[in-house]
C-alpha cells in the first residue's frame, strides 16, 4: 500500500519532453519526476455540494528536479479533452520546491500505509486553491494538502481528509457565490 504515481500516456510525455527541451534548452533526464493528473472544481458546483468525486480532469502537471539543482513544474492540457496535449505553463523556484516538500509529506502520511492512493493535483480557482489531491483507490477517504490557498483554514500546512476539506471549501464557495451579484456589470 502506498501513494502511487499515475503514468502519463506516451503522447503526453513526449509533448512534455519537447516542451522541456524547447523551454530549458536541455535534454538531460531529471533526477526525479512526478506526473500528476490535474482536476478542477467550479465555484458554483462546490457551493452546491460537489464532492471530490466530481473533480473534472483538465490536464496534468509534471514536477521535476534537475541535476543542476533547479526544480520545475510544467502543466499540460488533457489530450482527451483538447486533442493533442499542449504545453500550458512552466514554473521554477520556491513554489515548485514547496510542492516537492508536500509530496514527500504526503508519502509519509500514516494513511498511505493502510490503503492505495494516487497522487493528483487539484485546482479550485473560485476559492483560490491549488493542492495535492490524494485519491483513495480503496475504502478510505481522499486527502487534500493545500499548496496555494487564501483560506486560513486551508493553509499550506493543512492535511485534510475529504469530509473536513469539503466542509471548509464548500462553506467558502457558498459565501463567495452569495457575494456575487446578479448584475453582470457590478464586478
Amino acid at each position: 500500500m502506498a501513494l502511487n504515481l499515475v503514468p502519463p500516456s506516451a503522447p503526453v510525455y513526449n509533448t512534455y519532453e519537447q516542451s522541456v527541451e524547447d523551454f530549458l534548452e536541455r535534454s538531460n533526464p531529471a533526477n526525479q519526476i512526478y506526473h500528476l493528473p490535474v482536476g478542477a472544481l467550479g465555484l458554483a458546483e462546490l457551493a452546491a455540494g460537489a464532492t471530490l468525486a466530481d473533480v473534472v480532469a483538465t490536464g496534468c502537471r509534471f514536477f521535476a528536479a534537475w541535476p543542476d539543482g533547479t526544480v520545475t513544474s510544467c502543466e499540460m492540457t488533457d489530450p482527451n479533452q483538447y486533442g493533442k496535449a499542449e504545453f500550458r505553463n512552466f514554473t521554477t523556484g520556491a513554489p515548485v520546491m514547496d510542492a516537492f516538500n508536500r509530496i514527500a509529506e504526503a508519502q509519509a502520511l500514516n494513511a498511505m500505509a493502510n490503503d492505495y492512493y494516487e497522487l493528483h493535483f487539484l485546482s479550485i480557482p473560485g476559492i483560490y486553491l491549488e493542492a495535492l489531491h490524494l485519491v483513495c483507490k480503496g475504502k478510505n477517504y481522499d486527502y487534500v494538502l493545500p499548496l496555494v490557498s487564501v483560506d486560513p483554514q486551508l493553509d499550506v500546512n493543512a492535511v485534510c481528509d475529504a469530509p473536513t476539506f469539503l466542509g471548509i471549501a464548500s462553506a467558502t464557495a457558498a459565501a463567495r457565490v452569495k457575494m456575487t451579484s446578479a448584475d453582470p456589470l457590478s464586478s
